[in-house]
């Protein structure tokens, strides 16, 4: 097994999956743009989520929404991600948003 197999092994072990985002149906307008990803952003997101050690994970962002799908030990993760290359923060991000695990 090489290193790279074997750290993701290990890693997908303490992983559950997760999904986070927001929505038309709970944030108005100005709350989802705060949280909306660039192509850019999106890229940046996924190296981010790379050098942490998260191998499996999706990003998805429309005027509508923006969700982030994936394997993480905590959805914290995820929202701490989406948090940092965005202008929303972790508390406005709480109270409109929907965190699903398993």
């Amino acid at each position: 097994m090489s290193k790279n197999t074997q750290r993701t092994t290990t890693a997908m072990a303490d992983s559950r999956f997760i999904v986070i985002g927001l929505n038309y149906q709970k944030a108005d307008a100005e709350t989802r743009g705060h949280f909306s990803l660039s192509p850019d952003a999106q890229l940046a997101l996924l190296e981010s989520a790379k050098h942490q050690g998260i191998d499996a994970i999706s990003v998805i962002s429309t005027c509508n929404r923006s969700e982030i799908y994936g394997f993480a030990r905590s959805a914290d993760q995820f929202i701490d991600l989406l948090c940092d290359h965005t202008n929303g923060n972790k508390p406005e991000f709480l109270t409109a948003s929907y965190i699903y695990t398993g």
